[in-house]
């Protein structure tokens, strides 16, 4: 469901996002959201138009998120993180016009369950076990999030994002994993059951950021696509990018392994938005601004 909100100039506006607020103005801004409610680990489009806008930013779930400008005016990637508890959040929606002038919406924004299940346990071979230990867990993780959280302004990519494969998916995104040292980790992105050696291909248009074996991930390939997204494709056996090299959607980047932590030849692929890991499956299903 479409939710659209009429924002009179200068007027800061508080309400649900069940109401519309009906208001004739010549200045009115229109604030568009593509969403009814937000699923744990997803993310949906929100939008504005109106006279003299440069921008605007949403803070929502200790986040901000910001505006890029489309056709007709400007859109935003609000993502919701896996672990967000399943409740109404406050969300503050920011607008800049091209005089100085700031104007200011808030509502709530429903979380609904992500639907995320528990795996049958993972075996990992003795000479993987040490890549359970928190401290490599956490380091990664930092490294991961050092690119994530990067913006850059520029989209590389146009229309919908594409599987890298076309075989079958094993492990899905969001799943409770338990391993063999008693350990739980959340599964951060979709497997694909893959023999090593097969090609992997890039979703989307975008620049590699990152071409490198990680001790978790594997031997790894991660592109920035701009607005703030970024893709992941782990375990990897051999790498054919490199750094700073612009990929075109489709082009085959390397070939599925099973490096890092990995229980047998397969794919790993993620899927960031403004820092936030949300399901590839649902990323490429959104209808994308332009």
């Amino acid at each position: 469901m479409i939710r659209k909100f009429l924002v009179a100039f200068a007027l800061a506006a508080a309400l649900s996002f069940g109401a519309l607020l009906h208001i004739r103005a010549q200045n009115a801004i229109v604030i568009t959201l593509n969403f009814e409610f937000l699923r744990q680990g997803t993310a949906g489009v929100v939008s504005l138009s109106g006279a003299d806008l440069v921008g605007g930013v949403i803070s929502a779930f200790d986040r901000t998120y910001p505006f890029f400008p489309i056709t007709g005016g400007f859109a935003a990637l609000l993502a919701v993180p896996m672990e967000q508890r399943i409740r109404d959040y406050p969300i503050a929606v920011t607008v800049y016009r091209a005089n100085g002038e700031t104007l200011s919406w808030e509502g709530t924004v429903k979380v609904a369950s992500g639907e995320f299940i528990r795996e049958p346990a993972f075996v990992l071979p003795s000479e993987k076990l040490h890549l359970l230990d928190m401290a490599v867990q956490e380091s990664e993780d930092a490294r991961l999030n050092s690119i994530y959280s990067v913006v850059t302004p520029e989209r590389f990519w146009e229309g919908q994002f594409s599987l890298p494969t076309n075989a079958p998916t094993t492990s899905p995104f969001g799943s409770v994993r338990d391993f063999n040292d008693g350990s739980t980790r959340r599964h951060s992105g979709y497997d694909f059951r893959m023999a090593v050696g097969m090609p992997v291909k890039a979703s989307a248009s975008g620049r590699v950021v990152y071409a490198r074996p990680l001790d978790i991930h594997g031997t790894n390939v991660i592109i920035d696509h701009g607005w703030g997204i970024f893709s992941n494709y782990s375990h990897l056996s051999q790498i054919f990018v490199v750094p700073g090299q612009i990929v075109l959607q489709g082009e085959v980047i390397g070939l599925s392994g099973n490096t890092g932590r990995s229980t047998g030849p397969h794919l790993h692929w993620e899927i960031a938005v403004n820092g936030v890991l949300i399901n590839p499956m649902d990323f490429i299903r959104l209808k994308l601004p332009t």
